[in-house]
């Protein structure tokens, strides 16, 4: 704003308060206008992401009932955890009852070394260590830059060679320890040198380190690389590792100890009505979302978002999926959501979701139910229907983004607004100061010359009294 000058020295009528109130009065509506346009339209910024938010979960959960593996969960249970446990994906698993019989456990080879000094300053020797993981081969070079136990270590560790090392103190001496990062015989070590002092079959230098197998090794073997055996249904299977996949369809065994457990994989129709719940939910939450932000819970119709025509065509798209036969279940007791236990409740407008109907209706009709929600040969069911209609309205083109921009255009164009108004006021106040400074000026020359007539007059009276 213009900087104010005194006003109203000359006259005592105009003042800086006067000017301040009268830029105030001329600002306040145009700034009332733009204050509840602002208000307004972050409102609604506000109140549309919070409907996305409620609408992409709602994607979430519809995403998980759109595949008819969805619908067809598997929990698998072991007689006795403590021999092996297991895991079951639903989406290749089928049920089935399984004997299982752990012969022997994996586990991974390990070498140590002969005993030395000390880790950091003893000389173990130079040249190239060739480590053999089944069939990977790894050079390692040793110098006097890593001519130790510790040295050694540090450099096989960064090799990537699938072997780990360490150093053990055994109390009299310290001892290089390599063990095999995977199990099993396909992961056996085996140590070759070319030995700096000319002589690989000793035990100098790094002969030291020298392991075949065979009776001429200088590492010993301290645990012996061993293969998982173990048999499902009297068949025996291999392993290099404690946890078998592939052996039954989407289940993996994950091994414990040496034992006989008895396996069941079986439906799980808890799991399932769990999802199913959850997509109930979050209808029933972005169904509140609508109507509190568009004035009908309470009745009003007022909210920020009343009459808005996204959230029409979102609700009227909801309410066509939700109540559409997917083809193929015009026939069949399982057509709409009704039929498995989701039904409006009057009192409230919720969905209720009966989950003791749903799961009697998924025991006698599994195929029935996955059709109304998932994507199959023949049909898209509601869930997928209500993801690919979603997506519409979430994508980076879409009814919600759409609208998001326009507002946050319209928050653009207010700012702008007060920018104008600004430099509108500081103008209007100007010449409010020019004006005002004017008529003080004019005013304090009335004065004056008021007071010099005074003047004049009085210096008259005295003589006109002698004159008498």
């Amino acid at each position: 704003m213009a900087s104010i000058s005194s006003i109203g020295v000359g006259s005592g009528i105009f003042s800086n308060d006067l000017v301040r109130q009268l830029v105030a009065a001329e600002r306040a509506p145009t700034e009332q206008r733009l204050n509840s346009r602002q208000a307004e339209a972050e409102a609604q910024i506000s109140a549309f992401g919070k409907i996305k938010s409620a609408l992409e979960s709602l994607k979430s959960a519809a995403e998980g009932l759109s595949s008819a593996e969805s619908l067809r969960a598997y929990v698998g249970t072991s007689s006795n955890e403590e021999v092996a446990t297991l895991s079951v994906d639903s989406s290749s698993a089928s049920g089935g009852v399984y004997s299982l019989n752990v012969l022997d456990l994996a586990q991974a080879q390990s070498l140590a070394s002969g005993s030395f000094a000390d880790r950091d300053s003893t000389e173990v020797g130079t040249g190239t260590l060739t480590l053999n993981v089944g069939d990977v081969s790894t050079d390692i070079t040793l110098d006097s830059s890593n001519n130790t136990l510790e040295g050694m270590a540090a450099a096989i560790n960064d090799a990537g060679a699938g072997v780990s090392a360490g150093i053990v103190d055994t109390g009299s001496g310290y001892r290089l320890v390599l063990s095999s990062e995977k199990g099993g015989t396909a992961n056996e070590i085996s140590i070759s040198v070319a030995d700096d002092d000319g002589n690989d079959a000793d035990s100098a230098g790094l002969s030291q380190f020298f392991y075949d197998g065979s009776a001429s090794s200088n590492m010993e073997e301290t645990v012996a690389a061993k293969d998982a055996r173990l048999e499902v249904n009297g068949i025996e299977i291999t392993r290099s590792t404690n946890t078998i996949e592939g052996v039954v369809d989407g289940v993996t065994f994950d091994l414990k100890s040496k034992g006989v457990s008895s396996v069941t994989v079986q439906s799980d129709p808890d799991e399932v009505a769990g999802r199913v719940q959850e997509f109930v939910d979050q209808l029933n939450s972005l169904r509140g979302e609508i109507k509190k932000h568009s004035g009908l819970s309470d009745g009003t119709g007022k909210g920020v978002l009343s009459g808005d025509a996204t959230l029409r065509g979102l609700e009227s798209d909801l309410r066509q999926m939700l109540v559409a036969i997917p083809a193929g279940l015009e026939g069949s007791p399982v057509r709409m959501l009704a039929d498995i236990g989701i039904s409006t409740n009057p009192d409230t407008g919720k969905l209720d979701f009966d989950q003791s109907k749903f799961k009697d209706q998924l025991s006698a009709a599994p195929n029935d139910v996955a059709t109304l929600f998932a994507k199959t040969d023949s049909s898209d069911g509601i869930a997928e229907r209500l993801v690919n209609t979603v997506g519409t309205y979430l994508g980076s083109d879409g009814a919600f983004a759409s609208r998001t921009e326009g507002l946050n255009g319209t928050l653009e164009r207010i700012a702008e607004k007060r920018d104008r108004l600004d430099l509108k006021m500081e103008s209007y106040e100007a010449r409010l100061i020019r004006q005002f400074s004017a008529a003080d000026a004019l005013i304090s020359q009335f004065q004056s010359t008021g007071n010099y007539v005074s003047q004049q007059l009085a210096a008259l009276m005295p003589q006109n009294n002698n004159q008498s």
